[in-house]
């Protein structure tokens, strides 16, 4: 299962809000994007936080400096989530984890244009990042490129922090990212670009989940396949059992035929005696 986050990039605060109230009840994450926290600044945020309270708010800061210093405010007004760039020093990397921390929130330490994700993913890890940002910046997605590779890679790090992955998703891709290793599945113009948002977005959100008709998960039948496995599970056990049982009815033939064969060999010499008892230690 992997929990789904809107992206909001639009400019104009009124149409953000307007978005987020069609999309919230249908998502788990409501991200401001970079461009949008820019332009409408943190009250756009308390309004968010003030209008959907059951949703987690991640604002995308993209922080390259002063960590501590430009993320503090953002948490203190309801903020979730705060990212900082990976490309960053690793002392404002700090200070973003560092204000988490002292909130009781979560930082995200964004991958895009990083040349060494797998170095800077373990370093940070470290560090005590609680999520690692899979990005494939628009401007990348316009040249062709995908976050599956950079997915792969970093959820075979198994390092157990959470992974968001952002790039192009959409429904017919959300399962391939679920399976691959990604808990947070984000989808911006998948969503806000469909002529049903609300609908494009519970979509999403179901085959994140892995609960609904079109993730074709393990979910709903997983229930039956534990009940199913106990009863061969016991249905082998009692088949041993009676295997076992077997040979001690059989037991007393075969001592009882064993003096008749036996007979001869007490007419022979006593130099044979050596002979037989080999035998019966080789049995053993």
């Amino acid at each position: 299962m992997a929990l789904t986050q809107m992206a909001l990039d639009s400019l104009d605060f009124d149409a953000t809000v307007a978005l987020a109230t069609k999309v919230a009840p249908h998502v788990d994450i409501l991200e401001i994007g970079t461009p949008c926290i820019k332009h409408n600044g943190i009250e756009l945020l308390k309004t968010l936080r003030a209008k959907f309270p059951n949703n987690k708010i991640l604002v995308d800061l993209k922080t390259m400096d002063a960590g501590f210093y430009e993320a503090e405010p953002f948490y203190k007004a309801g903020a979730d989530i705060c990212t900082v760039l990976g490309t960053a020093d690793i002392g404002t990397i700090k200070g973003v984890i560092d204000a988490a921390n002292k909130y009781g929130k979560k930082a995200q330490i964004d991958l895009i244009n990083v040349a060494d994700k797998k170095a800077r993913t373990l370093e940070v890890t470290k560090l005590g990042a609680h999520i690692i940002g899979v990005h494939t910046g628009l401007d990348q997605q316009a040249a062709g490129q995908t976050p599956f590779a950079d997915l792969a890679m970093v959820a075979g790090l198994n390092t157990g922090v959470d992974i968001s992955v952002a790039g192009g998703v959409k429904a017919a891709t959300a399962a391939q990212v679920r399976d691959a290793g990604a808990t947070i599945i984000v989808a911006g113009a998948a969503i806000y670009g469909a002529a049903d948002p609300a609908a494009a977005a519970a979509e999403i959100t179901g085959i994140a989940h892995a609960g609904g008709a079109s993730a074709g998960g393990m979910g709903k039948w997983l229930p039956w396949a534990l009940i199913a496995g106990a009863v061969l599970l016991g249905l082998y056990l009692l088949s041993g059992k009676k295997a076992e049982e077997a040979p001690v009815a059989d037991a007393p033939a075969v001592e009882q035929a064993a003096p008749a064969e036996a007979a001869p060999a007490e007419a022979a010499p006593a130099e044979a005696a050596p002979a037989e008892a080999a035998p019966a230690a080789e049995a053993k």
